[in-house]
């Protein structure tokens, strides 16, 4: 019984291979797909399909291709098809790629069916499409104008997805706020492939902006979640008052100053008290500018008020005058109270200083003059606006009392960029010192140089710095050299830096003899990211030996030296979440040391972690074993058996409210330190700033502990903040502007019988626009000589003239009449069959067209959503050209080309641009294997 159950399997089987070869028999059909060359364009997919019909009757059906959303079969997804017996048909086949086409596999299904649609073969290719995430961004209205101080601004940016993804977008404008510094608004939005998408911010101006002249909102995107930018742009917004001020519209800024009085009160714990007042500020004069600073302060004990960093600058052009307390740091560091002079030459290539300084820290000091001691100094230098080229020479003297010694420093220092990848510095000082009580005259001097460059992509840098030990300037008895070599080896980064130096500087007066030895060497290597991991790990030499600390281990008078020496291996993971609001750092040292006095290495470790997130910073630090010659010798000095532990945790806070008027920073830490006991401090810093006014309060704590000593510390200030108006300081010669603008209604050019005042047009001065008043009148007020550009900006049917003029007199009127100017008008017309014209998308708004007056071009202007264009020119005759760039895809236009005549007060109306669609084009090619 099963053996015939089986059979009757078998016979079922053959029976049915049987049936199914003798339906292809039957059916007689082949079907193949071949590439051609330009198979897999980024736009075009180009092959053909092969059909072949190997049976003894004709074959009629029907090819039909499936494409995915984003392709487009130009020759139609439905083909009827007629094959003779035993022939052959081949079908070209073009499939486009429409810019909406996702990323990544697509397939195509290609199915020959009868007329009753039913499949009779199938096949499918693939075709890859790379990923695109371009984006553009840009403003739809590049230059808003200011008409109303009290109306809000709306800036408006779009941002379009020029790839193949869905792609989440962050947009940042910074809007200017000339006494707090710029603020950010966050927006935030998600834009489908292709599409546009627009953010919108809309805020008042502040006081200080409404009386600047002009400023600039720039717009950032970013693409998430990497904060990648993928574009900018900005908006430029005209103020059109009547009567403005000049500003500088520098990026750089340098002559802007912030006027500002500051109040504050500060208790400092245990009845002490301590008021001061500090402010800033300047004004333009007629010729050249004045800027003041100041500082006073006066606890509530006996002393007298103490007044540092308070000295008044005048410039003026070339020259600059200072009075008051300077601080000059070249090679040998001058503070207190003189006077100082510097000249720049006019191209700012070139500069001279020089001043002289009474060694006084306070301003109202009672001790004597020059009794501190006192200094002048003299510099030059070349290509001082350089900051990658330039070269200086100094001179300092110094008359020191505690060292009873004159000192004079003579050297150079200079900054050379030969190109991206290579820069160098240095510096060489002599100098000569005269000890008055030991008749003792000593030379000494310092050499110092750095550089950076690229070998072979691997990264070199380093510092070589020497000075004598009697050296009298800011580095003395210092010997260091420190070199970095860096590079990428298949995506590993891999780093060695070695530093080694000496420190025995030394005195005539003072008897120390103390010297410093320190080696450290360090090599390491950081792993390519994983997902969110990142890992490194080096390994760390370091020796120090020294005789600083030989009191701290019962050796008074012996100056030998202790030495310690180290070997790590360093850990290190990071981490930060997908959206980076989250990130982390975990490092870990451990190693061998020899202490001084010590004959076995001994083990320590250092564990290190951080976390943020957002407005939050956590830190843990735990220390076993010094590290440093210093933490093993107050070990001993304290009597200190165990081995040196340190343990700190803190906490830090940083927050802006109220958007960024309020701004909040709070820290807490705790430090377990086996030399200075247990220490809890901590912080709170309240600050709120508007554009007229702000205040602070500030606050700490801390406490130390040990033993039985105990000490505990809170202070807390108070400040007041009057923000004054603030000014573009200019060091040279100032006009003011003043015009009058008329409608000139005869063509003279003279304001007669018969013209009107024009009040309400806006005029441009450079690219400051003003808007005439009652009397047709405009003012530009403090702005330096200099040449200026009426430049012409059409409207209301009138225009002016543009002109260039130079200003070289404290007052400088204008004349301004006004033409009446004409008005062109035209328009675009779709012309096509709609049977036989390829598939397109209408556009009428955003067609570019370009107005020439002879070869010069004069304006450009796009047609509106209705596919028209209206532009106010003045008289005279014209070419207009339509920018076939700006068509939409498979249209064109035959008659780029107008000429046309403007005449005053009427409309000239140009010939509809006919666009036309281009024609489909369908090429079979059958070919008979008879």
């Amino acid at each position: 019984m099963p053996f015939n159950h089986f059979r009757r399997i078998i016979v079922f089987f053959i029976f049915f291979i049987s049936s199914l070869a003798f339906a292809q028999t039957i059916d007689g059909l082949s079907m193949d797909i071949r590439e051609e060359s330009d198979m897999g364009r980024d736009r075009i997919i180009s092959t053909i399909v092969e059909i072949k019909n190997n049976s003894q009757s004709k074959f009629k059906g029907k090819l039909n291709i499936t494409v995915p959303t984003g392709f487009r079969n130009i020759s139609g997804n439905t083909s009827e098809i007629e094959i003779p017996s035993t022939g052959s048909i081949y079908l070209p086949i073009k499939i486009l790629i429409n810019s909406n086409a996702g990323f990544g596999e697509s397939k195509i299904d290609f199915n020959l069916t009868n007329f009753e649609n039913k499949i009779l073969l199938t096949k499918t290719i693939t075709h890859h499409i790379a990923e695109n995430n371009s984006m553009a961004i840009s403003t739809d209205t590049p230059v808003i104008y200011m008409s109303n101080v009290n109306d809000s601004i709306e800036v408006r940016a779009r941002v379009s997805n020029l790839g193949n993804k869905r792609q989440d977008v962050t947009i940042v404008f910074k809007i200017p706020e000339a006494d707090q510094g710029s603020f950010f608004v966050e927006k935030k939005g998600s834009i489908a492939v292709q599409k546009d998408s627009v953010f919108v911010y809309r805020f008042r101006p502040s006081n200080n902006l409404t009386r600047t002249p002009q400023f600039n909102v720039n717009i950032v995107g970013f693409r998430e979640p990497d904060k990648e930018i993928f574009g900018n742009s900005s908006v430029s917004i005209q103020n059109n008052s009547s009567t403005q001020r000049y500003q500088s519209l520098d990026n750089n800024n340098l002559g802007y100053t912030k006027n500002s009085i500051t109040a504050s009160y500060r208790y400092l714990g245990r009845e002490s008290f301590l008021y001061q007042l500090i402010g800033s500020g300047g004004f333009n004069l007629p010729s050249g500018y004045v800027f003041i600073r100041g500082n006073i302060y006066k606890t509530n004990g006996p002393e007298d008020p103490m007044v540092n960093n308070t000295f008044i600058t005048y410039k003026r052009e070339k020259s600059e005058f200072t009075l008051g307390n300077i601080s000059k740091i070249i090679e040998l560091s001058l503070y207190g109270r003189g006077a100082e002079y510097a000249f720049t030459s006019s191209d700012k290539n070139k500069k001279l200083e020089f001043g002289f300084i009474d060694q006084s820290f306070s301003l109202i000091e009672r001790t004597a003059f020059l009794k501190l001691g006192y200094g002048f100094y003299v510099r030059g230098t070349l290509g001082a606006s350089n900051a990658s080229r330039n070269i200086s020479a100094a001179y300092i003297f110094k008359n020191d009392p505690f060292e009873k010694a004159k000192h004079n420093l003579l050297g150079t220092d200079f900054q050379y960029v030969f190109n991206k990848e290579w820069k160098i510095s240095g510096k060489l000082f002599s100098g000569i010192s005269t000890y008055e009580s030991l008749t003792i005259t000593k030379p000494s001097g310092a050499l110092e140089t750095q550089y950076s460059g690229i070998i072979n992509k691997i990264n070199l840098s380093g510092n070589y710095s020497f000075s004598s030990n009697y050296y009298p300037g800011n580095q003395r008895g210092i010997f260091q050299l420190q070199q970095n070599i860096s590079s990428i080896i298949k995506d590993n980064s891999i780093y060695a830096n070695v530093m080694i130096s000496n420190f025995s500087p030394k005195f005539y007066f003072y008897n120390n003899n103390l010297e410093t030895n320190s080696s450290r060497f360090e090599t390491g290597l950081n792993f390519p990211k994983r997902k969110n991991f990142g890992l490194g790990i080096s390994l760390q030499y370091q020796n120090e030996n020294s005789n600083t600390y030989n009191t701290f281990f019962g050796l008074t008078e012996n100056k030998d030296l202790k030495e310690m020496t180290a070997k790590r291996l360093i850990e290190r993971v990071s981490w930060s979440s997908t959206n980076r609001k989250h990130s982390s750092i975990v490092g870990i040292e451990t190693g061998l040391v020899n202490y001084p006095d010590s004959e076995k290495n001994q083990y320590q470790m250092k564990f290190t972690g951080t976390y943020a997130y957002k407005w939050l910073n956590f830190q843990f630090i735990y220390q076993y074993g010094s590290y440093y010659l210093s933490e093993y010798a107050f070990s001993k000095l304290l009597g200190v058996n165990n081995t040196y532990e340190k343990t700190s945790a803190s906490a830090f806070i940083t927050n802006t409210m109220l958007k960024g008027k309020l701004s909040i920073n709070s820290g807490f830490s705790y430090t377990d330190d086996t030399l200075y006991g247990k220490s809890p401090s901590g912080f709170v810093n309240v600050k709120y700033s508007k554009e007229r006014y702000g205040f602070y309060l500030n606050s700490s704590w801390f406490n130390y502990s040990m033993n039985n000593f105990s000490n505990n510390l809170f202070t807390i200030e108070a400040g007041v903040t009057i923000n004054l108006r603030s000014n573009n300081l200019d060091p040279g010669k100032k006009s003011n502007i003043k015009a009058f603008v008329y409608y000139d209604r005869n063509n003279n050019n003279i304001y007669d019988e018969g013209d009107e005042k024009a009040t309400g047009y806006i005029i441009m001065l450079n690219n400051i626009s003003f808007k005439t008043d009652e009397d047709g009148a405009i003012t530009y007020r403090a702005i330096p000589y200099n040449k200026y550009t009426l430049r012409q900006v059409i409207q209301q049917g009138w225009y002016y003239d543009e002109t260039e003029f130079d200003v070289n007199t404290h007052q400088h009127f204008l004349q301004i009449p006004l033409h009446q100017n004409g008005t062109v008008q035209g328009k675009i017309m779709y012309e096509y069959d709609t049977k036989t014209a390829v598939e397109f998308e209408p556009k009428s708004g955003g067609i570019a067209f370009d107005i020439y007056k002879g070869d010069k071009l004069i304006r450009h202007t796009i047609t509106d959503d209705n596919g028209e264009i209206v532009s106010f020119i003045e008289s005279g005759e014209y070419k207009i050209k339509l920018n076939e760039n700006s068509l939409a895809a498979n249209t064109y236009c035959e008659n780029t080309l107008q000429e046309f005549k403007v005449v005053p007060g009427k409309i000239s109306q140009l010939n509809p641009f006919i666009i036309k669609v281009k024609e489909k084009k369908i090429r079979v090619k059958k070919f008979d294997s008879k």
